[in-house]
């Protein structure tokens, strides 16, 4: 999910000694009073990522909480940017260095245990580096070294792993995308267990979930093997998340508004249909009504005709995007008759649906993510929302009849928002496809 940070821009070790960056670089050797100074500001800044999240984190705002002058600060990095390739390039590495030290993994009982550390590791790495993890999306969608780092990570990550399988059950062109989509799995596994309980502490242990994501991962890898990769479910099934007042006023936006605008209503189309990109390229915080009257041609008087508030035009704008997801999930083919060809064809069909449908609204739900990222009624409110997703994917997995279907459905559930925050091609769609029924099924 991350990049290496930028060798321009930033004070970097050249050979292990940290230097400061132009046009400080007459005295560019960085003592340990100065490696203190770097430190607290980095810090500081993950600390801001969290509260703030990625648009609305400013210098200024790192520099405050660091306890540093901006000049200081500019002695080590250009900008906030340049802090988030930083802070990422540490994830980087310390992802890197914990798959390089995977044991080898074969479909016995000993390969689930390498698999069982490597998630053990990667959720210490998760917990020290969540900020970062939560605002890697909206950094790579306005920084092209971020993303493009990601990628070049991801190959090197698939690279290793596939290094250390001592039996290939599938050819590379298939394995590689699988292996891609598995890593990108397991991090959405943990932001979505880390939502679930704030509204559920107890009914999502840690060691229950990261057994469950082994076996799930094994599973895909080697096939269904009762005695290595299939582990009973906890002896009680986890609470029944309900809606609270700010969904359904968040739905209840959404009803209100028109579905196909009328003449008299052609700038409340024309706000509908332009606002979506400016929040996304703009951030929540970085948009303003001015942004949005601009981009959709009309009056301050149109908008404030319509919206109170900059607030309400994206509860709408999530509501819609919320919806058009929903409707799709729903329509989750049930894979339980003879013909598993025609079942096969059914799911790849249904993954294509899923995935143009969550990939064109994921910017926008970040959106209201960003702009709520304080609101802890909201962060319960969005476990009752997945909550919905697992437990229709329960009843989906049910006929399967083994394992610990409650858990593994919100691994589906992840799953899904993995494959689905971006555009995938066909071989995704297969690897998301094989992990389903090979993984989750059993098949």
């Amino acid at each position: 999910m991350t990049t290496r940070p930028s060798q321009s821009n930033s004070a970097r070790a050249r050979d292990g000694v940290i230097v400061r960056r132009a046009p400080f670089s007459e005295n560019p050797t960085v003592g340990a009073r100065g490696q203190q100074t770097q430190q607290r500001i980095l810090d500081a800044a993950l600390r801001v990522f969290a509260e703030e999240g990625y648009h609305q984190c400013s210098v200024d705002r790192i520099t405050t909480r660091a306890g540093c002058s901006r000049v200081a600060f500019y002695q080590y990095f250009s900008s906030k940017e340049d802090v988030f390739r930083h802070l990422s390039g540490q994830v980087a590495r310390q992802l890197r260095a914990s798959t390089e030290a995977l044991d080898p993994i074969g479909p016995d009982e000993a390969g689930w245990q390498s698999l069982r550390s490597w998630v053990a590791r990667h959720g210490e790495i998760y917990e020290r580096h969540q900020p970062v993890y939560n605002a890697f999306g909206a950094a790579a969608e306005t920084d092209e070294e971020v993303a493009s780092g990601a990628a070049r990570w991801g190959e090197r990550n698939v690279a290793t792993i596939r290094s250390r399988l001592t039996t290939m059950t599938l050819p590379p062109r298939q394995l590689d995308p699988l292996i891609l989509l598995l890593s990108s799995w397991m991090t959405h596994t943990l932001d979505l267990s880390t939502i679930l309980r704030v509204a559920a502490p107890e009914a999502y242990p840690k060691d229950r979930l990261e057994v469950a994501l082994t076996d799930v991962i094994h599973r895909s890898l080697f096939g269904l093997a009762a005695s290595v990769n299939m582990h009973a479910p906890a002896a009680t099934p986890p609470p029944r998340l309900d809606f609270g007042p700010a969904l359904r006023e968040l739905f209840a936006d959404a009803r209100t508004q028109p579905t196909e605008p009328s003449n008299g209503r052609r700038a409340l189309a024309a706000l509908l249909a332009s606002s979506r990109d400016v929040f996304i390229n703009r951030g929540y915080h970085g948009t303003r009504v001015d942004d949005l009257v601009e981009a959709a041609g009309v009056s301050h008087g149109a908008f404030y005709r319509y919206f109170p508030n900059k607030e309400a035009l994206v509860r709408a704008l999530t509501a819609t995007a919320i919806q058009s997801v929903s409707r799709t999930f729903l329509e989750l083919p049930q894979l339980e008759g003879p013909d598993h060809s025609g079942d096969r064809a059914a799911l790849r069909r249904w993954l294509r649906r899923y995935n143009a449908s969550q990939s064109e609204e994921t910017g926008m739900i970040r959106v209201w993510v960003e702009g709520s990222l304080r609101d802890a009624t909201l962060t319960a409110e969005r476990a009752a929302l997945f909550d919905w997703g697992r437990r229709r994917v329960a009843r989906f997995l049910a006929p399967r009849n083994f394992g610990d279907v409650d858990t593994e459905a919100l691994l589906m559930v992840s799953l899904l928002s993995a494959f689905g925050a971006e555009s995938r091609p066909a071989a995704t769609v297969d690897a998301a496809a094989h992990i389903i029924e090979r993984g989750l099924l059993g098949r």
